[in-house]
């Protein structure tokens, strides 16, 4: 059962990390862009990436946990190997290579734009400084290319997450 409930928890924290990537990118980012005043542009963005930096890293650090912790019962399967008996990486063994090479660059990706760019529009707004107008619009700019990599490589970890489980549960023989 709390193999169940760990689950759980990885996909609510899953959603809330996708959910606040696609929200950054349509609902808080696109108006920012259509605000010509520098001053009023990062108080707008302070307001928003306030909860969007901490609910984002919050979120993936839940998932990598309980990420690890589910790593960790799947492993347990009868039958499911991380190599072959030749010292090959079995298949398996490859996809969960691929998916922890891909989730690092996810965490860099993520906190470059939470802690890295979105944090220094807040920071700069709550000390009362203004941000220098000529680099917020790249900054922005390169928050949006940021948030749809992460997003990209979030829905690459899934496929392969899928692949990993079809082959999990072919092993044990639950699957069909």
């Amino acid at each position: 059962m709390s193999d169940f409930i760990l689950l759980w928890v990885h996909m609510l924290g899953l959603a809330v990390f996708f959910g606040s990537g696609v929200t950054l990118l349509v609902m808080l980012l696109p108006p920012a862009g259509q605000i010509d005043h520098p001053a009023e542009k990062q108080t707008f963005l302070a307001k928003g990436l306030k909860y969007y930096n901490p609910l984002s890293i919050g979120s993936l650090g839940v998932v990598l946990m309980t990420g690890a912790w589910n790593l960790t019962s799947f492993k347990a399967k009868p039958g499911l190997s991380f190599f072959t008996p030749e010292g090959y990486l079995s298949d398996f063994g490859g996809l969960l290579s691929l998916k922890l090479l891909i989730v690092f660059f996810l965490i860099n990706v993520s906190a470059a734009v939470s802690l890295g760019m979105g944090h220094r529009i807040v920071r700069s707004e709550v000390r009362g400084e203004a941000f220098p107008p000529d680099k917020l619009p790249g900054l922005v700019k390169r928050m949006q290319i940021f948030t749809v990599l992460a997003l990209a490589l979030t829905a690459w970890i899934i496929w392969i997450s899928l692949d990993m489980t079809r082959i999990g549960l072919a092993v044990s023989g639950t699957g069909s």
